[in-house]
């Protein structure tokens, strides 16, 4: 492919100054015909910071289905999608680390329109250099997962991501088998980490165990006890990934003096930080939009973004890929959602948008 073809590929000439996305209007059930609508709308411009990509592909997160779910600006368009892989095809004058042609990936910014279009606008903070070994798809499903679990680890609970260099720590990840879980559980086994998660199901038990978990535990069972006859009562490091409100007497339980819980599930209720005081254990939250939202510490997401693509080029960690449907539509953007809203997500599922 020569040098016009290429460009022709990622900035397609003749064509007015519009794009389709996929979005919706007001928060309707899944299955009602309009919870989804297309719509040509104009295409964005990036400002001095921000680049314009072309979406070859994105994924449906959770946060996802809980935007929508809540949902008040009825009758105003919203484009969603907090997770894609594409090619930068304009920079804005300030922009230092992309150029056109590149290949990036990203989760993006919560406030602002999301990945199910044609093109997307995103600070060139929280873009990564997307990995050079891996599918569209395989690399669609990482960005949001990886950002999270990386700020889990690194910030939440205060390890740098070196091979091996929590040699001897535990921790317990609750929900291995879901998007965030697969690759924590991961990223925790590469610095050294042994891994206790929960499971149930006999495909999220194959999964965590492919992805690296040494113990399982059944999460319709006394998870204290499983611990017990593991000989892991106690552990340094807990990830809440699932339901705050009903793991955290566990939690405090068996968290070690001094140790530190994470969680990104927010509660309905208000819980009980006092049994942590007299052990010196910590508690952070992790929402990873939160960077974006105020403009704080944004390059962090990048960066992380560049070590995960070393880790996946490199072979030390996988993609969480576990489904793909392909073409940007209201049908395939309302299937994926529709899975992910069931709850019962093992790995990550993906539109891939350049086959309609």
């Amino acid at each position: 492919m020569n040098l016009l073809d290429k460009i022709k590929n990622i900035w397609p000439f003749g064509q007015s100054h519009k794009m389709r996305a996929i979005g919706f209007e007001r928060p309707l059930l899944i299955d009602q015909p309009d919870a989804f609508v297309e719509k040509v709308i104009p295409r964005p411009q990036p400002d001095k910071d921000e680049l314009l990509v072309k979406v070859l592909a994105s994924s449906v997160n959770p946060v996802d289905t809980k935007m929508r779910a809540n949902y008040t600006h009825d009758g105003v368009f919203r484009i969603l999608g907090f997770d894609a892989v594409g090619v930068v095809v304009e920079v804005g004058q300030n922009v230092q680390h992309f150029s056109v042609g590149d290949k990036v990936y990203y989760a993006g910014a919560q406030l602002k329109p999301g990945s199910n279009a044609d093109l997307q606008v995103v600070h060139e903070a929280l873009v990564g250099h997307a990995p050079t070994s891996l599918s569209d798809e395989e690399i669609a499903a990482m960005p949001l997962t990886s950002i999270t679990a990386y700020e889990i680890l690194h910030e939440a609970l205060c390890y740098d991501l070196e091979e091996n260099s929590a040699l001897g720590h535990t921790i317990l990840i609750v929900n291995g088998a879901g998007g965030v879980g697969s690759v924590l559980i991961q990223l925790a086994k590469y610095i050294g980490m042994t891994v206790i998660t929960t499971a149930s199901r006999t495909e999220s038990v194959t999964w965590v165990k492919s992805l690296g978990a040494d113990y399982i535990l059944d999460y319709h069972q006394d998870l204290n006890e499983q611990m017990r006859k593991i000989q892991h009562d106690k552990v340094d490091n807990i990830a809440i990934l699932q339901n705050t409100d009903y793991y955290w007497p566990l939690a405090t339980a068996v968290i070690k003096p001094f140790g530190r819980i994470a969680s990104i599930v927010e509660t309905t209720e208000p819980i009980d930080m006092g049994p942590l005081k007299n052990i010196g254990a910590q508690f952070s939250w992790v929402f990873m939009f939160a960077k974006g939202n105020y403009g704080v510490n944004m390059q962090s997401q990048g960066n992380a973004l560049n070590q995960v693509a070393r880790l996946l080029d490199e072979n030390k960690i996988k993609t969480t890929l576990s489904k793909t449907y392909h073409g940007l539509s209201v049908e395939n953007i309302r299937a994926a959602t529709k899975e992910v809203e069931a709850g019962r997500m093992i790995g990550k599922v993906v539109v891939k948008y350049d086959e309609q």
